[in-house]
């Protein structure tokens, strides 16, 4: 997996953040190319080397630098984990299309590092000089839908917020956004009652009220819920649940639930879990670190405790442990590793995790934690919505609906992929259709990459199995996307469905739908809870 060029800048300062533990010097040079960083200095590998499996790079001009992936006996701050096993996408080069260069773009102050079209360091948002005063990009109408959601509030949200309280089928009591969401996939579900199953579908928000349960506990158990909480770090996906002071030491708390798609054969949850958890770790270390992204939105904090619900599985938990173990041997202090099964009584049943976090959301309504409770699920409720709202796009133009929510498994019972729609045109034309939100602001590629080339990877390495599956030959696939007012992401992205049908052998295209038009109300807005600064 390349490692994205706006993590570099928190890897070098991570690396120079410890040169005392691990008595190296570090010279900071430019950033050259996603995949490698230069490092010099003692206890450092002196040959060119991927970092986290990129592409090794010979640079003219630059003969006496070294591109080095750290090892863990010299790296000070981030080990080099293993690679795990994911999709590889196609080799577009990042360099910016027609409609890219003509964009506002983003700009960080400070060291800056170009990818995919936009520039990024610190995780701030500033408009360049030159860009159009117009905004035909909508680049500039994204960020400022951005601040709008995940900052104070309009006085239009102010109204919503205040009388938006409903507990839903499954009995949660929901806040805020995560209520008005629910609200517009209501409306939709009631619409194609009795014409479409959409019970897979549906069956996503057990996880998410997990989620916000452990996230909540966690902050309970350690008494941080009246410090800052649900800050997100610009253009990534991650929110940091909070701040607090732990034995007399500023801290920065993340709860991480291990995901997995339930499975017949255990085997299949350990080993998802475990590739998932260990992406997560990956990025967590790198926007952590020293001088990192989220000391840059959050201030300076001395240590960083990653708390982790491992749903039960002892694999998962050994995996982990290894992990810090690694972390200790290479020197790094700053990072520990709690279990929440090992901090506070974890519920029994799914009735009592609900009845617990039903409590807590009567006991944080107003506080600080209510962030994280109304902010995650009000996230997962955006993806949610986004598929039915695309069900109701095949719907509206005479397509059928064969599957919804479809998950695939292999001979062995191991999970390969969940298939959102699976719709069949008038004239009979079968479309495979992933549902996909990108309203965060995030460097072009990085979407292609995360969110298409690892799902058409997937489609392609199993293309029998999924037609077997399905009962009828795939003749193409559709992305319906949400990506907010940033057309020129749909630009980019529309520009390259000829490279990517001839790559994977699919017909590929794109639609886009806005979930303010969804449900029959406007209304919308980011992922997960408020930003604070």
């Amino acid at each position: 997996m390349t490692t994205p060029s706006r993590w570099l800048p928190v890897l070098l300062l991570s690396i120079a953040g410890s040169v005392s533990a691990a008595n190296v010097q570090v010279r900071t040079v430019p950033l050259l190319t996603p995949g490698m960083v230069p490092l010099a200095g003692a206890g450092l590998a002196a040959t060119q080397a991927p970092l986290f499996g990129g592409t090794s790079l010979s640079v003219p001009g630059l003969s006496g630098l070294s591109l080095a992936s750290p090892s863990l006996t010299g790296l000070a701050e981030v080990p080099v984990l293993a690679p795990s096993a994911v999709p590889t996408g196609p080799s577009f080069a990042p360099a910016p299309t027609a409609s890219e260069a003509a964009a506002p773009q983003a700009r960080i102050a400070g060291r800056t590092a170009s990818s995919g079209g936009l520039s990024v360091l610190a995780g701030r948002l500033v408009e360049v000089k030159g860009a159009a005063e117009s905004d035909p990009s909508g680049v500039q109408e994204g960020a400022a839908l951005d601040a709008l959601y995940a900052g104070a509030p309009s006085p239009v949200m102010s109204a919503i917020d205040a009388g938006s309280f409903q507990v839903n089928d499954e009995g949660i009591s929901l806040l805020g956004r995560a209520a008005e969401y629910y609200r517009k996939i209501r409306r939709l579900v009631d619409k194609y009652a009795g014409r479409i199953d959409l019970a897979e579908s549906l069956d996503v928000m057990a996880d998410s009220y997990g989620d916000v349960w452990a996230k909540v506990k966690a902050m309970e158990v350690l008494g941080a819920g009246s410090g800052q909480t649900n800050t997100h770090l610009e253009q990534t996906l991650t929110w940091v649940d909070g701040v607090t002071t732990i034995h007399g030491r500023k801290t920065a708390v993340n709860t991480h639930r291990v995901f997995f798609h339930h499975a017949a054969n255990p085997e299949s949850e350990i080993a998802e879990g475990i590739r998932r958890v260990d992406r997560y770790l990956k990025e967590t270390l790198l926007q952590f670190a020293h001088g990192g992204q989220a000391e840059a939105e959050l201030g300076r904090f001395q240590d960083v405790l990653l708390v982790f619900d491992t749903r039960g599985y002892a694999e998962i938990k050994a995996f982990l442990r290894g992990r810090e173990a690694e972390l200790q041997k290479a020197g790094v202090t700053r990072f520990r590793f709690s279990f929440l099964d090992e901090m506070t009584k974890m519920p029994a049943t799914d009735e009592e995790m609900r009845a617990d976090l039903n409590a807590m959301t009567k006991k944080y309504r107003g506080r600080e934690l209510e962030k994280i409770i109304e902010g995650v699920t009000y996230g997962r409720y955006v993806g949610l919505l986004l598929e039915l709202a695309t069900v109701d796009h095949f719907m509206s133009r005479d397509w059928e609906i064969l599957q919804s929510g479809r998950e695939l498994f292999d001979a062995e019972g191991m999970y390969i992929t969940e298939l959102d729609v699976v719709a069949r045109s008038p004239e009979g034309k079968v479309a495979l259709v992933e549902a996909k939100s990108a309203r965060v602001p995030l460097p072009f590629h990085e979407v292609l990459q995360d969110k298409v080339t690892a799902k058409l990877a997937a489609y392609a390495k199993n293309r029998a199995l999924l037609e077997s599956s399905i009962g009828a030959r795939i003749d193409e696939v559709v992305f319906s996307f949400d990506v907010g007012n940033n057309r020129a992401l749909a630009s980019y992205l529309q520009e390259r469905e000829g490279e990517l049908s001839a790559k994977y052998g699919f017909p590929v295209r794109f639609v886009f739908l806005k979930m303010e038009e969804a449900g029959g109300e406007k209304h919308g807005g980011q992922k997960r809870g408020s930003r604070r600064r």
